[in-house]
């Protein structure tokens, strides 16, 4: 929920209220592809997924966070704009998880003659000069530890968030907010969970996102992020281990990822590998996630869930369930919310796993 557009004091995101039928189209920008999503909310429990595009990259526009060709990149935002034939103009786009700090902090304002906005500037300076920073913080709820209030804020260097902007300005897209894709895997399960598993909204829940490049942990409860952690599983380890085993281009490997129809000995030369991996990194996580807790706030993870288009392997859940006993499932939240007219069921269930982040970064816009 964090905007990273203004440097200035006064910042701080309005908490969500009613939707009144708002539109907005989420911008998920991966090596891989450009993503857009547009949902529109008629109340805070109705959802509905209106279109998405999914437009393929060619090699060597973005590589892992870093956008390497500007000029090609606003092109293909133009295109895919153009592709999703929408009017909308609230757009939300993120910046990489690596590229800011995300902070929580308490303000207590009986401990400090400082105001909030000072407050948080002052702790935004310990992270990096803040003349330098484009940084956003917003009040999450009282603090359990103290009588102050919980603060979670975020801060990037101007120079890594302004190119961003200037971007979507280039290619006629003026974002309303910049979020962190973070921040946008969590709002999509926020959303899910209060949806359709409110029985975990209490429980502490590891979400997992596996991405172009990497693979995304959080520990969420409430709402709330506990723990975060970033590893380099990603879809383009496994379309390279397909490649590999196969000896076929990119472009076929990334094909028969998804494909319903595999060659037969595709679970034992490659998920039934890839899914081993993912698991012991998932064990990692959460073996240092409880190395964090103190004993009084100690409470086991009761359930983990992923997605991702790499998350779609066969068997995967059964293998981290075996590592870690711990309940596992895959939920793309965004094949979850009520579809529009114009989306394909079928193709929607095969798209899913890859609309999470474009779809968490729209529901910001609402």
């Amino acid at each position: 929920m964090i905007r990273l557009r203004k440097s200035s004091k006064n910042t701080t995101s309005k908490a969500p209220g009613g939707l009144n039928n708002r539109t907005a189209v989420g911008i998920d920008i991966s090596q891989n592809a450009v993503t857009m999503v547009q949902l529109t909310g008629r109340s805070l429990t109705q959802i509905q997924l209106e279109k998405y595009v999914v437009t393929k990259l060619p090699k060597n526009i973005v590589q892992g966070s870093k956008i390497q060709d500007y000029d090609q990149l606003v092109s293909y935002l133009q295109h895919t704009y153009t592709q999703l034939r929408s009017s909308c103009k609230n757009f939300v786009a993120a910046m990489p998880q690596n590229l800011a700090t995300l902070e929580h902090f308490v303000y207590n304002q009986r401990e400090t003659e400082l105001d909030l906005d000072d407050f948080a500037e002052s702790e935004i300076a310990q992270i990096g000069p803040v003349e330098e920073m484009n940084y956003d913080y917003q009040t999450i709820g009282a603090s359990v530890a103290s009588a102050g209030q919980q603060i979670l804020a975020v801060a990037a260097k101007k120079d890594d968030v302004e190119p961003r902007i200037e971007l979507f300005e280039s290619a006629g897209l003026p974002l309303s907010a910049m979020d962190l894709d973070l921040l946008a895997q969590r709002n999509a399960y926020i959303f899910w969970i209060n949806q359709h598993a409110p029985e975990l909204a209490n429980e502490k829940v590891a979400v997992f996102g596996i991405y172009a490049t990497q693979m995304y942990a959080l520990v969420m409860q409430n709402g709330h992020i506990l723990y975060k952690q970033e590893m380099p599983v990603s879809t383009e380890q496994l379309n390279q281990l397909i490649q590999r085993t196969y000896q076929v281009p990119e472009e076929k490997a990334a094909q028969m990822m998804v494909s319903s129809t595999k060659p037969a000995d595709y679970q034992t030369q490659v998920a039934g590998r890839f899914n081993v991996q993912v698991a012991q990194e998932v064990q990692r996580v959460l073996q240092f996630y409880y190395t964090t807790q103190s004993t009084d706030s100690f409470a086991n993870i009761k359930h983990i869930l992923f997605t991702g288009e790499a998350s779609q392997q066969p068997g995967l859940a059964e293998s981290i369930f075996s590592q870690t006993n711990t309940p596992t499932q895959c939920v793309h939240p965004a094949a979850y919310a009520e579809r529009g007219s114009k989306v394909d069921l079928p193709q929607l269930q095969i798209d899913a796993p890859s609309l999470t982040l474009a779809f968490g970064l729209a529901l910001r816009g609402l």
